[in-house]
């Protein structure tokens, strides 16, 4: 699991080990340095007669890359740094003249785009972890100088940046202004949560986290990052006396006469989680198209753990949806469910818990917010464009006002829980961007949500909701009576659990696509 945190928490940790005179520079220099060399040799690229440049600020980032370039320059590369203020870090310029480096004092813009065009590697320690807001100048017209040279270079450079990529948000993974994208970037102590939140982790390329001894002075993570051995341990494997009750039964809203797919979909996805049971609750029409695919789907109402409602606007989701919500089954509400959100709690402050899951597009969750009124810490409502530049604040925001778990889909999917945890899942694919794979995602989450369900009362019933058929005898189930029921989960384990599914869907898609999943 990867661990990122805010500034504050970052510095506030590095105190005490300055207070000791713990030398973390000339150790984040050395660690910037040894990335620099592995990173050329997965190149084939030799040190020694490499030309770098270093473009250095007048922070501890660019002490940090001034030092590793004295220690590269006594490995034979040739190291010049370009500075741009009047102000640098002295010690370390001294060090890079004493290793055979050059200074360029003062560069333009124009000096530094000189520079780079003649070097193969850049290392970019212009910013830090202080900066706010979009950069000024003149590091402005240095970032957007080299960003422009960067992506017009015939032979592209290897640009690595020291801590984060300058011109990021450093806590929100905004791109206020300009910037510099790195292929990798070297974030020392700590993991700085902007370096994984759209739309700056993709300026951030591959992430090294350099260990400083921050770790027990670190407070909560700001934003988690589930990886492979996060999942393997969240993913349920039956054991000898398993049966289809104890591995979870989930209940599948999903599909209608007009979108048909959505139902074949989510339950497709459901299967392959590989719950106990899969219970299609939808139309009869949909019902057929799915048991005809999946004859082990039961089209029939009884008792299930968990409950993903909503994709393809089943008519019946609002009635299903009311019920699951009074029972306190953990739900999953996509797509044409949502509304039904929005209105509770619009019209009476309904607030959901952490059980019920809503999945929303950056689209959706600007309609959720505009009808709840939610604002950003600017004051701007959260329009879809607002939404897409800053992501987290939104799922937060949303997560907060319905007191339920979030999950913000993009490129980078976001998911916020109403005591503030948060992860951001990325890896996927552009190709992932195709109808039907929210409908995949609902099913997988709402499988992966009925598995971990906890029961409290081993009775017949006990931990299932029953669901019973309409009067009438018409359509799908409406109603739910299972006054016995104790289904729930553990205190943040329906966002976690969302996470794990956020990365088995991202991983999927990038093996469907033939892509590395990065």
């Amino acid at each position: 699991m990867l661990r990122t945190y805010d500034a504050a928490t970052v510095r506030a940790a590095e105190e005490p080990l300055l207070a000791a005179g713990e030398p973390l520079m000339a150790r984040a220099a050395r660690a910037l340095a040894n990335a620099i060399i592995w990173e050329l040799r997965r190149r084939s690229i030799r040190v020694s007669g490499t030309r770098i440049a270093i473009f250095a600020g007048a922070g501890n980032n660019g002490g940090d890359a001034l030092y590793a370039g004295a220690y590269l320059a006594r490995r034979g590369a040739t190291v010049v740094a370009a500075l741009p203020l009047p102000a640098y870090h002295r010690a370390g310029a001294q060090a890079l003249e004493r290793a055979g480096g050059t200074l360029i004092r003062e560069a333009s813009a124009a000096q530094a785009v000189e520079l780079a065009r003649r070097s193969a590697v850049w290392v970019d320690g212009l910013l830090g972890i202080g900066a706010r807001g979009p950069a000024r100048e003149p590091l402005a017209s240095w970032l957007a100088a080299l960003e422009s040279e960067r992506l017009a270079s015939p032979v592209e450079p290897l640009v690595v940046a020291v801590d984060t990529p300058s011109g990021i948000g450093v806590d929100d993974g905004a791109l206020p202004g300009p910037y510099l994208s790195a292929h990798l970037t070297v974030t020392m102590g700590a993991a700085k949560a902007g370096l994984v939140l759209d739309p700056a982790r993709r300026a951030a390329g591959r992430i090294e986290v350099v260990e400083l001894g921050f770790a027990p002075h670190l407070g909560e993570p700001s934003v988690l990052r589930l990886g492979d051995s996060d999942v393997a341990d969240l993913w349920q494997v039956p054991g000898a006396d398993d049966h289809k009750y104890t591995r979870g039964v989930v209940g599948i809203v999903s599909g209608s006469v007009q979108y048909p797919g959505a139902g074949l979909l989510t339950t497709t996805a459901a299967l392959a989680a590989g719950p106990g049971m899969v219970r299609y609750l939808g139309e009869n029409e949909v019902a057929e198209l799915v048991i005809t695919a999946h004859p082990e789907v039961v089209a029939a109402p009884g008792r299930i753990q968990a409950l993903a409602v909503g994709s393809g606007d089943p008519p019946g989701a609002p009635a299903l949806l009311h019920a699951a919500l009074k029972d306190g089954s953990p739900v999953v509400v996509d797509a044409g469910a949502l509304p039904t959100i929005a209105d509770m709690a619009a019209r009476a402050g309904v607030r959901f818990g952490e059980h019920v899951v809503l999945t929303p597009h950056a689209g959706e969750a600007a309609l959720l917010a505009a009808q709840l009124d939610l604002r950003d810490g600017d004051g701007r409502p959260f329009s879809r464009a607002v939404i897409e530049s800053c992501p987290v604040a939104a799922a937060r925001a949303l997560a907060a006002r319905l007191g339920a778990t979030v999950v913000l889909k993009g490129s980078v999917d976001v998911v916020a829980s109403p005591s503030g945890q948060c992860y951001a899942q990325g890896g996927a694919p552009g190709w992932r961007a195709v109808a039907g794979a929210g409908d995949v995602l609902a099913g997988l989450i709402g499988a992966m949500l009925a598995q971990h369900a906890v029961v409290g009362e081993h009775t017949e019933v006990a931990g299932h909701t029953e669901l019973t058929e309409p009067a009438d005898g018409a359509g799908g189930p409406t109603a739910i009576d299972a006054p016995a029921a104790t289904a729930c989960l553990a205190p943040g384990a329906a966002a976690r659990i969302a996470a794990a599914a956020l990365h088995v869907h991202a991983r999927a898609a990038a093996l469907a696509a033939g892509t590395p999943f990065a």
